[in-house]
This record gives structure tokens, sequence and C-alpha cells, in this order.
């Protein structure tokens, strides 16, 4: 089934403590749900009523055991099967600094299980065309920063990226039939999922230089 409505994950970061201060568990319908406990503070003296629990809800928890694989079947494997059908989809990743959005997104570089959701998207895209050969696909890929109100191409052709400034600069553009064009922002054809891969490899590496 296709044409879903908005989705919110929630992804527990793995701590160096055993335990966290949130326990997870479902509310009266069903839904899953974290509680964060945050003890009152006692220099507050005794009347204090501060709150102690606050409690969310998700259409589903990521527990810190949470493995690569996991996360892509259940968030980004239904985007694009909708994608593949024929309709837009977005997978937003939002976090505070450290709180593993680009390990999630991208992955780790240590192990073969710990690529993240852009390299898994694009091996299952790709295997999906090998799939209905009597089909034509085409794959455009572009890389966009946006750092402080301002976007940056990472997919520069001419590879010479010292700072970021250094970057082509991206402005953001509407027609007159209000459709948002992105000016200066390069498109690529990947044929494959290897020059695909090797686009993320390439935005990767003027991101990190241009940090």
């Amino acid at each position: 089934m296709v044409k879903q409505t908005i989705q919110i994950f929630l992804r527990v970061k793995p701590t160096r403590a055993k335990t966290g201060p949130y326990e997870i568990d479902e509310d009266d319908g069903g839904n899953p749900r974290i509680t964060f406990t945050v003890p009152r503070d006692l220099a507050g003296g005794f009347i204090n009523n501060k709150k102690e629990q606050y409690k969310f809800r998700f259409q589903r928890l990521f527990d810190q055991p949470t493995k690569q694989e996991e996360v892509f079947e259940n968030v980004a494997r239904p985007v694009i099967d909708n994608v593949l059908e024929g309709y837009n989809g977005t997978i937003f990743a939002y976090g505070q600094t450290g709180s593993g959005k680009t390990f999630t997104i991208t992955g780790g570089a240590e192990r073969y299980a710990d690529r993240g959701i852009i390299p898994r998207s694009l091996s299952y895209i790709f295997e999906q065309f090998e799939k209905n050969p009597g089909f034509e696909h085409s794959t455009h890929i572009s890389y966009l920063e946006i750092y402080n109100e301002n976007g940056y191409d990472l997919l520069d052709p001419k590879h010479e990226v010292a700072k970021l400034e250094d970057l082509p600069k991206v402005s953001l553009m509407e027609d007159s039939d209000q459709n948002v064009h992105l000016k200066n922002l390069s498109t690529h054809t990947a044929g494959n999922e290897e020059e695909a891969l090797n686009l993320l490899f390439l935005g990767d590496t003027n991101r990190m230089i241009a940090e």
C-alpha cells in the first residue's frame, strides 16, 4: 500500500552505561511509548511539584541494540517502495549534535553491516530495477548541504574544496506556479549502484573536508 502519512520513529543511541533513565512500553492504545524520568532536584525544597516523567509516543521505537538493517526495513524501505510507485518520499533525521544521525543515515566505516539508510536504499533501488527489466529507469543524484541558511553543492565537479565557501552556492527559487527550484545544484546520473555510491562518497568527502 502506498500514500502513507508522516511516520515518526525514535532510535535510542547506545550509551556506555548499561541502562538509561528511560523505559519503553505501550500506551493504552497499543502505541509504542518511551518514558524519561528526571528526578526532582532536592535543592528545590520539599514542596516541589516539578514534573518527573515525560512520555512520548511514536510509530515505532528502536532501542539501543537495534541493528542498521532493522532500521532500514522499517523506516526506509516503505518510503522507497512508495517512490517506485510514483509518489514522492522524504526521510528526515532530526537530533542534537552527537545523537547518531550520521551513523543512522550514512553508516559506519568499519563494517559492511554498519551501512546506513542511504547506501542500503541505493542498493535496494537498483535491485528493484533489475527485477523489472520491462521498465526503463533513470536515477539522478544531488547532494546539498545547508549551513547557516545557505545551500552548498557537495558534488562540485571541480573537486577542489578547502572550505565550505569554496563550494558552489545553491539558491532556493520559486517560479510563477509556486514550484521550487534549486539554482546551481548539480544533478548526476547514476547507472548502477557503484556509481551512486561513488557520488555518495564524493559528497561525504567534500562535507568532511569543508567542515
